[in-house]
């Protein structure tokens, strides 16, 4: 006669038991390894994306300066510029020194790029200088910075001599 083992079951059981928890263990780690490298690596792209459009905003505003300050007296552009979100674009006036610069809080884990300088959360440039032939004039920055997300109008306009004004608007 057979005997009943029912220890043979309470075994197999158990090991399908252990197995199922163990599989849940290693997706939870798998899980929150992928979803918080993911997350990081989301952060650092649109860091480095608001680096390059702050960036582009500055070198676009730069090129039609010294444009309209190479052209005759009179000599007038309107440029748009897109400032992203936590950023800001600068305009000191000066004569033969005259700079248009930027600053981006970084959110993410993005390295600085070379081209930054400062606090290691915001990414300040080394400021873009115009042409050393342009005295540059920015009457409308009373606080001398104007913050994203904004699309901002620029006018550029030649004045007398190698004045070349930055007006909002």
């Amino acid at each position: 006669m057979t005997r009943y083992n029912g220890n043979a079951k309470m075994k197999k059981g158990q090991a399908a038991i252990e197995f199922i928890l163990l599989v849940v263990v290693m997706l939870l780690f798998i899980n929150t390894a992928i979803v918080t490298n993911a997350n990081t690596a989301s952060d650092a792209a649109l860091d480095v994306s608001k680096m390059g459009k702050a960036r582009l905003g500055v070198e676009k505003l730069i090129n039609v300066i010294n444009y309209v300050g190479f052209g005759g007296e009179g000599t007038k552009q309107v440029v748009t510029v897109f400032i992203p979100e936590n950023a800001t674009i600068t305009c000191t006036s000066g004569n033969g020194t005259g700079e248009i610069g930027f600053s981006v809080q970084l959110e993410g884990s993005a390295d600085v790029p070379d081209y930054c300088s400062g606090d290691p959360v915001i990414c300040t440039s080394k400021k873009l200088p115009v042409y050393t032939d342009i005295d540059l004039s920015c009457p409308d920055y009373p606080l001398n910075a104007v913050q994203g997300p904004n699309i901002t109008n620029y006018t550029i306009s030649k004045g007398t001599g190698n004045t070349v004004d930055v007006a909002i608007g």
